[in-house]
């Protein structure tokens, strides 16, 4: 019967003392019973065994046993089982013949590693389709040595596919790209490195800025620049406290939270003060708790800001002076066109399994002459798609099935419609509010 010597071993505590052979005694106490560490179980257990008398064993001088002599096992070092099994199986596992009592036990190949094929990948990258076109086309292989690290880029294949199909945002994926470069090669480490990784994504709402921050810290954990998959996702009120001294108590708790990965702030010229005196104390309390953890976590906390650039520069970096200097990375999310916010609502249509037989240059005309309406792009193609739906729902009702879940122009037109009016009874009810507090 052959099997695994692995496998021996892992069944020798099954067996009785009638099933122990001489041969199998010589095995273990040479071959493993002399390290101190490991012993202690089969040293109180075989000395025990009725079928084996003391007198009878002797040291083999087969070449099995004298090879391992010097092998990590009967160093007598304490080492850690868990973390050193898989290399010592790895060392160790060859066959075993084992039949009638007896067995012989081949000698294990050579320690001295197989020379490994060198592989040279052209490294003339400028797109995301270029690191994507490597991972498709080179496979990690234990016997081949690439001239980059082609494992860490498998490992953020599907980071890399989400941020590439995002629409538009040609800019921003090259600046990524050249953040992801920098990091992946390591070269913010080193002697003296003062090097942060907060990060700024400048731009208006619905433009995939919170998407963007997720991508990214994924993108970062994966790669082990960031310790932990930690996203957490905060705004003013997770921050500033009503009075003195707890705010500075809020941020620390908020920043210790997210230590080890990606601590995003959106809308962070919130955090900046308003008109009022103690917002102004209670804003610059936080920022400055902010700033001194960016650079006391710089190696184990990245901190993503997001909004308009002109309004982040008068507030955010206005309290604090410190923090410009600390936000080294800036990213920006451009407005969409017709072409691109068609784009989006037609990929928002395809992943909720609805279909459109409208004609492409039909919708991008239709969204030409109606951008105005939608000035946050990618939160306003999520509720015109959902008034659009509800408007199809009163003309399908009783229809044939072929008819359901598939939207046309006239779909289209009246979600419009229902989207302008709940928009205009939201303005409204804005204005109300702010009208009644003129007279509070």
């Amino acid at each position: 019967m052959n099997r695994n010597f692995i496998d021996y071993l892992d069944t020798f505590q099954e067996k009785n003392d009638t099933d122990i052979s001489l041969t199998d005694y010589h095995l273990l106490n040479n071959y493993i019973l002399t390290n101190y560490y490991y012993n202690n179980f089969y040293q109180d257990h075989l000395h025990h065994m009725k079928s084996i008398h003391h007198q009878q064993v002797t040291r083999p001088s087969s070449l099995y046993y004298d090879c391992y002599s010097q092998s990590n096992w009967n160093s007598g070092q304490d080492m850690n089982l868990e973390s050193n099994y898989d290399m010592w199986k790895k060392n160790n596992e060859f066959r075993l013949d084992v039949s009638n009592d007896s067995f012989h036990m081949a000698l294990p190949p050579s320690p001295i590693s197989q020379k490994k094929q060198k592989v040279t990948i052209d490294t003339n990258i400028v797109a995301i389709d270029d690191l994507i076109r490597i991972i498709n086309s080179y496979e990690v292989s234990d016997t081949i040595e690439y001239n980059i690290d082609l494992e860490s880029l498998h490992n953020i294949k599907d980071e890399l596919h989400k941020l590439n199909n995002m629409i538009g945002m040609v800019e921003l994926k090259k600046t990524i790209l050249y953040q992801l470069l920098y990091f992946i090669q390591k070269l913010h480490e080193g002697k003296n490195t003062s090097d942060f990784k907060h990060t700024v994504i400048y731009g208006p709402p619905g433009t995939g800025k919170t998407e963007i921050a997720e991508i990214i810290g994924t993108l970062y954990s994966k790669l082990g620049i960031l310790k932990k998959n930690v996203f957490k996702k905060v705004t003013r009120s997770d921050m500033i406290a009503g009075y003195l001294g707890q705010t500075a108590i809020k941020t620390k708790t908020v920043i210790e939270e997210s230590l080890g990965g990606v601590l995003f702030i959106d809308e962070a010229y919130s955090l900046a003060p308003d008109s009022s005196e103690n917002s102004d104390s209670y804003s610059k309390e936080c920022l400055d708790t902010l700033c001194e953890a960016l650079s006391d976590h710089k190696h184990d906390l990245m901190v993503i800001i997001a909004g308009y650039e002109d309004e982040l520069n008068n507030t955010f970096f206005r309290v604090n002076k410190g923090l410009e200097s600390r936000f080294i990375w800036r990213f920006y999310t451009d407005s969409y066109t017709n072409q691109e916010l068609n784009e989006i609502f037609h990929k928002k249509i395809i992943e909720q399994e609805w279909t459109t037989g409208i004609d492409t240059i039909e919708m991008n005309k239709w969204f030409e002459t109606r951008m105005e309406h939608y000035p946050y792009f990618g939160r306003d193609m999520e509720l015109l798609l959902m008034y659009t739906k509800i408007a199809h729902s009163r003309r399908v009702y009783g229809k044939p099935i072929e008819e359901i879940r598939s939207i046309t122009i006239d779909d289209l037109n009246e979600g419009q419609s229902l989207f302008l009016s709940n928009k205009k009874k939201q303005k409204n009810k804005t204005v109300s509010v702010s009208l009644q507090a003129m007279y509070v």
